[in-house]
């Protein structure tokens, strides 16, 4: 393996000194030479302003003090200096040697620069759809894996959730609600023009910028594949002027959330043993509240030698003197002895993250280069579990004629995730709620391994037991060539390369799975995965002005080809445990039968596609764009080619003379307006359409074929149709505001159509649905102070969403209703009708349950529902009148309300609770969210501030609900339990704990309002404070500048939710799972 990994590194290495190559050296030409001071209004050098010599890839950048040099390439040149936050300037040469420029706010940002895709750029000035800019200042700010995490709260119309805290973790994205009946799908990911799957591999050092598109006019250039929005993220590149080194260091901690709080040993005993007494247990059972544990057992060799608790009796209390504990016992007269254990301390670590990188850039005349390497490394804080990420990134362009110029770039990474054996899940539900009187260890001192006969493990000690490794290789390599073919018009061909290699290994030695039992299978198991991405396109890109007039346009034709081969093998049977090859388990096993599994997978797809976007714009006032893509899938069959078009057009009205008295108030005013298409296939599998047939079950040693899939090729590609409306303004130089509106509809929905049994097929995908979403947001920035030495911004966004199911596969159900509850009309009526699931006229996302109406207080109030009756399946409920007027033979099928009981909602008045009596509790899918943001800064200090939000929706709390509604004894119990009914407290919000509900009255184990919570929150995702030092510091030691930075992540939330992190848990449900931690960390940057 190890010679596989230096083989891989140097063809990564050939690859790179080839590109670095084909840069070549670089030579500026001679000729007249420009130079210069660039400041503001209030006469500051300004550091970074962009020159360019117009027409030419020739230009420089100005230095600490403002200044900057140029050596021009033609005789009568305009020079353009831009520069963000700056309105841009375009300035005539006319022979001058000397030009000093005075840039002036643009407070609005209106020359801020957009890219639209394909290389594509526009001023925010002239942008006619939906698209918004995070720029490489927002990304810097902080440590993360994934840069996406930066979105949160920052684009308006963009949810970003972060469902797990597992190193490594991608969010998960969605655009304006999605285009799908579940409001998921994420949106297509394009890198430096090359299509990825998630962006777990882009170091955020490296980004430029991340556009996010939003609407079918800025969407439809990506046609077949971006129904879902699209992300464009452009790498740095190359500037020119002298080579700047760039270092940045981070370091920080984590500090992990358990979202339950967990009672402590005494406290767990007296009411978990209180439920048992209650609930008739015997109390000598042998588990964590039970005191028919043996403490002088082996735990890893006796089950019933795992738990401490015992009665204290004279033989044993010399284990007080060696930090056992005492208590009265609540349910008898007798004291218990017991051990308590900090389970989650004996099983996790501190979380620690580090962050490096370095990167160089400089260039001249004739070429530029970009070139950065990195590494990361998070520890998990489950033992051993971390995630760590080497990366590469060079880039680079070079003028080999007046009309033709190179560039190429690669990116590498290697990153490796520690994972557990175990599911997040599982691993944090059995490290959270484990009964904190385990022992953790016998008398002798050794380490228990397991905690019961269910193998939830001790995973300090577990960890020694299982190998796991997960290694990743991802490489992208890109070419080009541009050759200008006449003025304003060039063709630019290109071939990018996207290669994508995991290993997986996995073993077990011979372990315990219960005490005294041993499992000598030794699994061994390896997969192997390769994806070759193909892209190539000819594009041509034109650019004209006829006086007042401006046109631009961009086509062209791609190829993607996309190919996948994996490998998978299993066996067991090693003879040792030092022996973790597939090579070295057993053929055979005890009856002859082979131990070992091997597959192989072969998959290729492929897209074609010609596309097309034109602007058209008379004197910045009316903007036209027209974009439009031909794509062919070979995922389809009979309708692989389709047309997505999109239109758009903006009124720049600031700009009309009529407005020019106005200017003063209105410094910016656009309404812009924009429809189109876009269509998605993600929902069917490469060859699915074609049919397929599937192994069946041997006969007399005979294997057989039967039809897994039903030939489709008619199935046509889901089309979502939008429209989009803005208001912008500009308000007295200092506010930025936009209120826009959307609707979404999306078409020929691909649905999996039940099928009749007699078929041989359960379903067959079809084009069968429809789905509506529409909603409005409200983007507000605004410049509170601009001085020099005090600075002052702050930004806020909203976005509110609704969606409506349409459509649906007919299914012969009203509404064609999938799923969903039947329940009664109302209040007198025993008619019934069918909520919630997904029903055609109606929003998805619904939630329907019981409603606790209260708790049952005392005997006088148990008297309010004599005639009460709750029909569980297993053992109905009665009140007292009720109860007493069953046979005798059906009261042994039956239970007594009683005091600490809870009571429900009768929806039809009946008097009885059954099935039916459900009502609406909420929604799952958010109405409302958006986020804010501040910063400050006073002379070289900044604080930057960023929380995001989401309203209107709820969660099950399914962890509360099965710990408060099972404790067996292998679970420790909330400190939500401390809020139940007891004789001491009867005006309790909650029932009476009892050991096992499910076998009870079900006031916990229910579908109920108990646990379907308010999810909604506000987070304070970032707060940073750096500080840059005085640039007569740094100077003399030849150092440009330097930033120290004090950050935290995910600081709190804000929440009524009972959970401190609602937005974790990947559905409505949140049980287990790895809750994204708190994060504080010190970062350096130093600018050479």
């Amino acid at each position: 393996m190890r010679k596989i990994h230096l083989k891989y590194c140097r063809e990564v290495i050939f690859m790179v000194v080839a590109i670095l190559c084909s840069i070549g050296s670089i030579y500026a030409q001679v000729g007249q030479t420009v130079s210069g001071v660039v400041k503001d209004v209030a006469g500051e050098p300004l550091i970074g302003v962009s020159v360019l010599e117009v027409g030419t890839s020739n230009g420089a950048i100005t230095d600490l003090d403002g200044k900057y040099t140029l050596t021009l390439t033609e005789s009568k040149s305009v020079l353009a200096f831009s520069y963000i936050g700056y309105v841009q300037q375009n300035i005539h040469v006319d022979g001058r040697k000397n030009i000093m420029v005075v840039m002036k706010d643009d407070a609005i940002g209106l020359q801020e620069v957009i890219v639209t895709g394909y290389g594509k750029t526009v001023t925010k000035d002239k942008l006619t759809a939906a698209i918004s800019k995070v720029s490489s200042e927002v990304l810097e700010k902080g440590v993360r894996s994934n840069p996406l995490t930066a979105l949160a709260g920052t684009v308006t119309g963009v949810r970003v959730t972060q469902t797990s805290g597992q190193p490594g973790a991608g969010p998960s994205i969605q655009v304006r609600a999605g285009a799908s009946l579940n409001g998921s799908g994420s949106p297509l990911y394009i890198i430096d023009g090359v299509q990825k799957d998630d962006m777990n591999d882009i170091n955020s050092n490296d980004i430029e910028s991340i556009e996010v598109l939003k609407d079918a006019a800025a969407t439809a250039l990506y046609g077949a594949r971006a129904n879902n929005g699209v992300v464009l993220v452009t790498t740095k590149s190359g500037h020119v002027g002298k080579t700047t080194v760039t270092l940045n260091v981070n370091i920080g901690k984590g500090f992990a959330r358990d979202n339950y709080d967990f009672m402590n040993a005494r406290d767990y005993l007296y009411w978990e043993r209180m439920a048992a007494k209650r609930s008739g247990d015997d109390m000598n059972l042998v588990n964590g509240w039970g005191t028919g544990n043996d403490i002088t057992a082996d735990g890893n060799k006796s089950s019933n030698g795992i738990y401490s608790t015992s009665i204290l009796t004279d033989k044993n209390k010399y284990l007080l003197d060696y930090g056992w504990q005492s208590m009265k016992d609540p349910a008898s007269d007798n004291y218990l002895l017991f051990k308590e254990t900090d389970f989650m301390k004996l099983n996790t670590q501190d979380a620690w993250t580090q962050d490096y990188n370095v990167s160089f850039s400089g260039g001249n005349d004739k070429g530029k280069y970009y070139s950065s390497i990195g590494y990361y490394d998070e520890t998990g804080f489950p033992l051993e579990s971390g995630y760590q990420r080497l990366s590469f990134n060079l880039n680079g362009e070079y003028k080999i004629k007046s009309w033709l110029k190179a560039s190429g770039f690669v990116n590498f990474s290697r990153s490796e995730t520690n994972p557990n054996y175990m599911s997040d899940a599982n691993f944090w539900s059995v490290v959270a709620a484990a009964p904190p009187t385990f022992k953790g260890a016998n008398l002798d001192g050794t380490v228990i391994t397991l905690l019961n006969n269910t193998q939830n493990a001790n995973w300090n000690e577990m960890k020694n037991y299982y190998y796991r490794r997960n290694t990743a290789y991802k490489t992208t390599l890109g070419t080009s060539f541009q050759v200008d073919l006449m003025k304003g018009l060039s063709l630019k061909l290109s071939g990018m390369w996207y290669l994508w290699m995991k290993e997986t290994e996995s073993f077990d030695k011979e372990l315990p799975t219960a005490p005294g039992k041993l499992n000598s299978n030794r699994k061994a198991s390896a997969t192997y995965a390769r994806k070759l991405d193909q892209t190539y396109n000819a594009i041509l890109n034109y650019n004209a002005s006829f006086g007042e007039h401006s046109v631009s346009a961009v086509g062209g034709f791609e190829m993607i080809d996309k190919y996948n081969y994996g490998l998978s093998a299993s066996g067991q049977g090693a003879t040792s445990d030092d022996f973790i090859g597939l090579q070295f388990t057993a053929p055979l096993d005890a009856n002859g039968k082979s131990t070992r599994n091997m597959s192989t997978t072969h998959t290729q797809e492929r897209i074609m596609s010609g596309f097309l976007n034109a602007t058209y714009d008379y004197k910045s006032k009316y903007l036209f764009s027209f974009s439009g893509r031909y794509d062919g899938y070979s995922k389809l069959v009979d309708n692989r080619w389709g047309f997505f078009p999109g239109v758009s057009a903006a009124w720049n009205v600031y700009r009309e003379e009529f407005m020019e008295k106005y200017l003063d108030i209105f410094s910016n005013m656009k309404v812009r307006m924009g429809y189109g298409q876009n269509g998605n296939v993600n929902g069917i599998g490469l060859y699915e359409l074609q049919g397929s047939y599937g192994t069946a079950g041997n006969y007399n040693g005979i294997y057989g074929l039967l039809i897994d899939d039903i030939a489709y090729p008619g199935l046509r590609w889901e089309k979502t149709t939008s429209f989009d409306t803005a208001i912008e303004l500009g308000l007295f130089n200092k506010v930025d505001l936009t209120v826009g509106y959307f609707n979404k509809k999306t078409t020929d929905l691909i649905a999996n159509v039940p099928l009749a049994s007699s078929s041989g097929v359960g379903s067959m995908t079809t084009n069968n649905g429809a789905v509506r979403s529409q909603g409005m947001e409200l983007e507000v920035n605004y410049r509170i102070f601009d001085r020099k030495d005090f600075k002052w911004n702050i930004g806020a966004n909203i976005t509110f969403v609704k969606s409506k199911i349409l459509q649906l596969p007919d299914n012969g159900n009203e509404n064609n209703r999938q799923g969903g509850t039947e329940v009664y009309k109302g209040k007198g009526s025993n008619e019934t009708v069918w909520k919630g699931g997904m029903q055609e006229g109606q929003s998805y996302g619904d939630i329907y349950g019981f409603k606790m109406m209260g708790v049952v207080r005392d005997e006088s109030d148990l008297a309010n529902y004599a005639y009460y009756v709750d029909k569980i399946p297993s053992k109905p409920v009665y009140g007292p009148v009720a109860y007493a007027q069953l046979t005798v033979e059906q009261q042994k099928n039956a239970q007594q309300l009683a005091p600490g009981d809870a009571v429900w909602y009768d929806v039809n008045g009946d008097g009885t609770i059954d099935t039916y009596d459900q009502v609406r509790l909420g929604n799952e899918i958010p109405k409302w969210m958006g986020g804010f943001n501040t910063s400050v800064t006073w002379k070289g200090l900044t604080l930057f501030a960023r929380f995001d939000y989401a309203l209107g929706y709820k969660k099950w709390n399914s962890g509360y609900q099965y710990f408060m509604g099972i404790t067996s004894g292998h679970f420790n119990v909330p400190d939500l339990a401390k809020k139940t009914w007891t004789e001491d407290n009867l005006g309790a919000e909650l029932p009476v704990l009892m050991t096992n509900d499910t076998s009870f009255k079900k006031n916990y184990t229910r579908n109920t309002s108990l646990f379907w919570e308010d999810a909604s929150y506000l987070c304070a995702r970032e707060i940073s404070l750096s500080y840059d030092l005085p640039s007569q510091w740094t100077k003399k030691a030849l150092i440009d500048k330097v930033t120290v930075t004090l950050t935290g992540q995910n600081l709190f939330y804000i929440t009524d939710n009972r959970l401190y992190t609602p937005e974790y848990g990947t559905t409505s449900s949140n049980k287990g799972g790895y809750a994204l931690p708190k994060t504080v960390l010190m970062g350096l940057k130093v600018v050479f």
